[in-house]
């Protein structure tokens, strides 16, 4: 769908030959249609007979062009590094307040701050200006930006048109090539006359259902090149509509679903950006059918409810028996991903439910694969069910299924709160005590920024009148949660932000020079047990000479035991090391209200290693300086 899509808007094919091949891939006729109605170009429109409104003519430079066309797609902040040709884009935007912008001093947190402004908006745009040489910094969290479909549009400066192609320093790779499979567009801008026009077709191809990335490359030559072109308001293009599943295929699933003894839903991040959550609630309250969360950046069904079974894993024990798996807009658990999160129980009937056909049936077959919006499909197979059952017989089938399912989830959680508690004052602390204690401490409405941490988000209460969760992220590059934070709190500076990062991941990158500079009252959290501990841990659970002879060889990150309260201290942050469980709350609390008073706070919490070699801190001893012949 994302190659048919770039054709589309590139004018390589057809609106005809767009609908025919999405036919094929399971789209309905009127879903294409609404595709296309919002993709096509301005020229194609106007091939078509469609009205066009004409917008307005801009004279200036091409920088001065590209912010009109910023401005008039309401993008008013930049997330943005320093140099490699992208100042110039500045003498544009010292001139029009309207525009905010925000420095990063890694070019992976300009692009992380943009992807949480766009998450905590509920959508908006986030864009970035990166400059060349900071292009691979940006493409890890670029790619995280892919994984979690976020809309960011991603800008940087090219060589003039007149030193074009000879390869020089910075030069030496085509980037748009580099970068185009982190992206569902990419292009190069060469002439003054078309960069409101591609401004507008990366803004609208990273909109899109179901969003991501996309590139441009300005040409430095643009800067200060003079010309006229038609600013257009973007609203005129965006893409309206939504893929509806065909009702055909939707009565075979609620078919199946009404028919199966022991049903259960594995949503993904597809529903959330849906805003499907409740519907998803609806029909899982409509047959009592519990819901796994898969593989998403989000709580895409209420962590706290009855009947949500947690993180779908092999070693779930309620999928004994479980005759029917109903993914929706998520990719299938698949031990390629973490041993722990596949394979799907063996015998059960598979549907598989999602916007983007590459992920169907790709870990193992379906009965059923559908190409469908995943709220339109929620809502389509609510309808479905209720059409073909009556009331006594969804009473009947919600009664079989419900108590069985929420006395299971109530005796988990039951169990899994009494080992948190028997664990409760060790320290080195629990990951259940700190994320407990948090939980507690936070507001109902707060923003959970969570990196790589395992054995965290199930302590939280998460949902759409709860707190909002936004990671352990898939796309898995670390250095990522601080930079979302930031971007999270501009989007809405009247909630509670938390930033949630292993000790390890936060060395990768972190963002604290932009919180302070910025005034970000973001609560930093460092989970700090001196060790990649997911790494070991679910290495070592599959065997081998390491786990054999109790040596890590490359997990362990004692040894320096870092103190990250004096980074915090060298950006002008205050924060405090917790080591006694004892101390917890107050910490919590101490950093809460200084958040409160308008400034970040960091917590460098010693929390115990887990998992198969937790206990070990055999690491290489490797001096270089016992290497020397002389003491220079």
């Amino acid at each position: 769908m994302r190659r048919l899509y770039k054709l589309l808007v590139d004018n390589q094919i057809s609106r005809r030959e767009f609908v025919q091949e999405m036919s094929a891939l399971g789209v309905t006729v009127a879903s294409a249609n609404a595709l296309v109605a919002g993709a096509v170009s301005d020229a194609t429109a106007a091939e078509s007979g469609d009205p066009i409104e004409r917008g307005r003519e801009v004279t200036g430079t091409g920088a001065e062009l590209l912010a009109e066309s910023l401005l008039d797609a309401d993008v008013n902040y930049i997330f943005h590094g320093c140099g490699g040709g992208t100042n110039r884009f500045f003498d544009a935007f010292v001139t029009r307040p309207d525009f905010k912008n925000f420095l990063g001093t890694n070019e992976g947190q300009c692009v992380a701050m943009a992807e949480g402004y766009h998450i905590a908006s509920g959508g908006e745009l986030g864009m970035v200006i990166v400059p060349r040489p900071g292009l691979p910094n940006a493409a890890g969290n670029i790619l995280n930006a892919m994984a979690h479909r976020s809309s960011v549009l991603v800008l940087t400066a090219r060589e003039t048109n007149e030193y074009s192609n000879r390869r020089g320093n910075i030069e030496l790779v085509e980037w748009e090539e580099v970068l185009n499979p982190f992206m569902k567009w990419s292009y190069k801008m060469e002439h003054i006359e078309r960069v409101p026009e591609f401004t507008r077709r990366a803004i609208k191809v990273a909109n899109a259902p179901l969003g991501g990335p996309t590139f441009l490359g300005f040409a430095e030559d643009l800067y200060v090149t003079e010309g006229t072109a038609t600013v257009m308001p973007q609203r005129m293009h965006e893409v309206q509509g939504s893929i509806e599943p065909d009702e055909d295929v939707i009565a075979e699933v609620a078919k199946l679903l009404i028919n199966a003894e022991k049903p259960i839903i594995i949503p993904g991040l597809e529903v959330s950006k849906s805003n499907a959550v409740e519907d998803l609630v609806e029909l899982s309250e409509l047959l009592g059918v519990p819901v796994a969360q898969g593989l998403s950046l989000f709580a895409d069904f209420p962590s706290q409810h009855p009947l949500s079974l947690g993180w779908f894993t092999r070693y779930l024990g309620y999928t004994r028996g479980v005759d029917l798996v109903i993914v929706i807009g998520a990719q299938m658990p698949d031990p390629g991903h973490y041993i722990s999160t596949g394979p799907l129980p063996e015998d059960a009937r598979i549907v598989h439910i999602s916007m983007d056909p590459d992920m169907l049936a790709m870990a193992e077959p379906t009965d059923i694969s559908l190409v469908s919006d995943a709220g339109e499909a929620i809502k389509a197979l609510t309808e479905a069910v209720k059409k073909q059952a009556s009331g006594r017989k969804l009473r009947s089938i919600r009664n079989a299924h419900y108590d069985v399912a929420a006395d299971y989830i109530k005796g988990q959680r039951d169990r899994m709160m009494a080992r948190a508690r028997r664990k409760w004052d060790k320290a080195p602390m629990t990951n259940a005590r700190l994320s407990i204690e948090l939980d507690d401490a936070l507001e109902k409405d707060a923003i959970v920024v969570s990196e790589s941490l395992f054995g965290v988000a199930e302590w939280f209460d998460f949902g759409p009148d709860a707190k909002m969760q936004i990671g352990p992220q898939p796309g898995e590059v670390l250095g990522w949660a601080t930079g979302v934070a930031l971007g999270a709190k501009l989007a809405q500076p009247d909630k509670q932000v938390v930033a949630l990062s292993g000790d390890g991941a936060f060395m990768f990158s972190n963002n604290l020079w932009a919180l302070s500079r910025y005034d970000a009252p973001v609560l930093i959290v460092i989970y700090n047990n001196r060790a990649y501990n997911m790494n070991r841990a679910f290495g070592w659970a599959r065997g081998g000479a390491q786990a054999e002879l109790k040596k890590d060889m490359l997990t362990y990150l004692g040894d320096p035991d870092m103190d990250f309260t004096l980074l915090a201290k060298a950006h002008d942050i205050d924060g405090e090391i917790v080591s006694d469980p004892a101390d917890l709350r107050a910490a919590i609390e101490r950093g809460l209200a200084v958040t409160a008073s308008g400034r970040p706070y960091l917590l460098d919490v010693r929390t115990e290693r887990w998992g198969a070699g937790g206990e070990h801190e055999w690491h290489p001893g490797i001096s270089i300086a016992e290497l020397r012949t002389r003491k220079v």
